[in-house]
């Protein structure tokens, strides 16, 4: 404290250096307890009603206690059936002294207690429940879950928060949400959409109580996620999408919504991935030997990940409620594949079989062979190109209740008309068995394999490559780093921007490669490699393409070194005729800044180059 003899000018400036978006409890000697909430930094504090004491300066001490901390949350992730809401039940059930409050989807479903009452927040004496009403919590920004959260936090009675997501979520998304910055949206003009989206953002703010956002309130503490032990290698090969796997919400028996193209395998990886603690539960339904390989396969998708074997859900609280391991760099550098293609090694574990290693090339792939190869072994989806009239905010804004409904409408009958092209699901079943049987035989079980690719005649952008069992995923991934504008790379002498450098291969190539993660059981890594190897362009057919382009430099003679893989755009498609990708953007046709265009962040996306 400052020297002087005025105990009003030194407890106004202890105020002063306490001003933050903090809850302090201030206790003065000789004088009066007060509890000051989230003050503003140019906030003066008079002493009403202080009684004066001829004492001397040194006689006034005043002692603040450290900050209220924001209320720790567990994110509780997993597929319908994998255990869930059993572990809700046993969290409350067993909170014992400790208070938890719990946000659902639905609350019949947990059935914890004959004394519970629906549409009451009380549970027993420490707990309390809130219901959400507008559905599942999902991808989007759910405003009455930040404002949920935000009460309960605010009450400052519960030791912990735990939230079920649900059996369609990914929870890299909720996470976000705790970083949203919603502090200055109440009144005011906001991004978020329609009218009902702004008033729900309005409303999450007030909840806020002058926070910014949510995470200075309640911090997000663990992300768990319950595995089904019996359905893991089912649910990565299934051919079913995700309204025949979990009901659809339009219809009222499940959380799904029609039209929803993401793969089952694919969103429970990235379930798998984003968690700190891994619940493998119903370990009873299975051997012990299914036991232990679904285990190591775990460990290896996510080895940052603490994976516990359970029955029932049954698991120490300390395990999954305030743990502390949450951390965004950490668990969105957790993926196995990202960690393997940053140490660039193989793994094995022999007892399981289980394995990964990276694929890396610089020579691009041709086209249809890599199509055909992939065909053979996985259900191929590509990324269609989106439209650029899409909904931008002042379409948003300016468009009618009528043509709202009218686009629903259309909206609606394009997923039913893709419902009806869509082969019946006994069909679909038997071209999986087809595929995953010929994909066993020649290449072993690739679990998991991500990265990025480059095609011939596609310089400009690089090609996302994801796969979850069954289903591989390749679209247009953004521009390579080394065609990006020098004003938009990472800071000079920053590890990520050594990282980029390290990639660059010269200024012909620059960082333009193939480089794949496979992750597997009883892979046969060699093959796989012989098989990627086969679909790299030749010198041959690069010769031709320019030569039927009138740019072959008396046959290759006068190129640059590694130049022949550049410019094919007349390669040769035999034999089907033609490229059997969508188009992909050009350089010149990506908004890089985003200041119009398509609307998309491509510099962005980081299009899995894992810096």
């Amino acid at each position: 404290l400052s020297h002087t003899s005025c105990p009003c000018f030194v407890l106004r400036t202890c105020f002063a250096s306490l001003a933050s978006n903090r809850w302090y409890r201030v206790h003065i000697r000789h004088g009066i307890t007060l509890s000051l909430g989230h003050l503003t930094s140019s906030i003066g504090v008079d002493m009403v009603g202080y009684r004066k004491r001829s004492l001397p300066w040194w006689k006034y001490t005043v002692e603040a206690s450290a900050p209220i901390l924001p209320v720790p949350v567990s994110l509780l992730s997993g597929f319908l059936g994998a255990g869930k809401t059993t572990l809700l039940k046993r969290i409350l059930e067993e909170a014992g002294d400790k208070k938890v409050a719990v946000v659902v989807n639905d609350v019949a479903a947990i059935n914890v207690d004959a004394n519970l009452v629906r549409g009451t927040r009380t549970l027993a004496n420490n707990e309390t429940l809130v219901e959400l009403q507008n559905g599942c919590i999902c991808c989007t920004l759910r405003t009455d879950l930040v404002k949920a959260i935000a009460e309960l936090a605010n009450e400052r009675k519960f030791d912990a928060i735990v939230v079920e997501s649900s059996g369609v979520s990914e929870p890299e998304q909720v996470a976000e949400m705790f970083t949203v910055k919603l502090g200055n949206a109440d009144g005011k003009k906001s991004k978020f959409g329609s009218e009902g989206d702004r008033r729900g953002v309005s409303e999450a703010a007030r909840a806020l109580r002058g926070a910014n956002t949510l995470d200075e309130v309640a911090r997000l503490d663990t992300c768990v996620t319950v595995v089904d032990c019996a359905a893991f290698s089912g649910d990565l090969t299934t051919p079913k999408d995700l309204v025949e796997r979990f009901g659809s919400r339009e219809k009222g028996d499940g959380d799904a919504n029609p039209g929803d193209d993401r793969s089952v395998g694919q969103l429970l990886m990235h379930q798998v991935e984003f968690a700190n603690v891994i619940l493998l539960n119903k370990c009873d339904l299975v051997t012990d030997a299914e036991a232990a390989a679904v285990e190591a396969s775990l460990h290896a998708l996510n080895p940052e990940a603490e994976v516990i074997r359970t029955k029932r859900s049954k698991v120490p609280l300390e395990k999954v409620l305030s743990t502390g391991l949450f951390s965004m760099q950490k668990v969105l550098d957790s993926p196995g594949w990202l960690q393997h293609m940053r140490n660039n090694k193989v793994t094995q574990t022999r007892e399981y079989g289980i394995s990964s290693f990276t694929y890396q090339s610089r020579t691009p792939f041709h086209p249809v062979r890599l199509f055909n190869f992939l065909n053979d072994h996985f259900l191929v989806c590509l990324d269609e190109e989106e439209d650029d009239e899409d909904d931008t905010e002042e379409e948003d804004q300016e468009m009618s209740e009528g043509v709202e409904e009218t686009r629903h409408q259309e909206d609606e009958d394009g997923v039913e008309e893709e419902e009806q092209l869509k082969p019946p699901l006994v069909v679909r079943q038997q071209i999986v068995e087809e595929k995953m049987s010929r994909q066993h035989q020649n290449l072993g079980h690739i679990l998991r394999s991500k990265g990025f690719v480059w095609l011939a005649n596609r310089d400009d952008v690089s090609g996302s490559w994801s796969q979850a069992g069954t289903v591989l995923e390749l679209g247009c991934g953004g521009p390579w780093m080394g065609l990006m504008p020098e004003d938009m790379l990472p800071e000079e002498g920053s590890d990520e921007r050594e990282m980029i450098e390290r990639d660059i291969a010269g200024p012909v190539l620059l960082d333009r490669r193939q480089e794949l993660v496979f992750i597997g059981r009883d892979m046969n890594c060699d093959a796989i490699v012989a098989a990627l190897e086969k679909c790299e362009v030749t010198r041959k057919e690069a010769s031709d393409a320019r030569a039927a382009a009138g740019d072959d430099k008396n046959g290759g003679r006068y190129l640059r070194k590694d130049e022949w893989k550049l410019k094919l755009d007349n390669l040769k498609m035999a034999p089907i005729g033609e490229d059997p990708f969508p188009l992909w953007p050009t350089l010149e046709e990506i908004d890089l800044r985003g200041e119009g265009g398509d609307g998309n962040d491509h510099a962005g996306q980081g299009h899995g180059h894992g810096h």
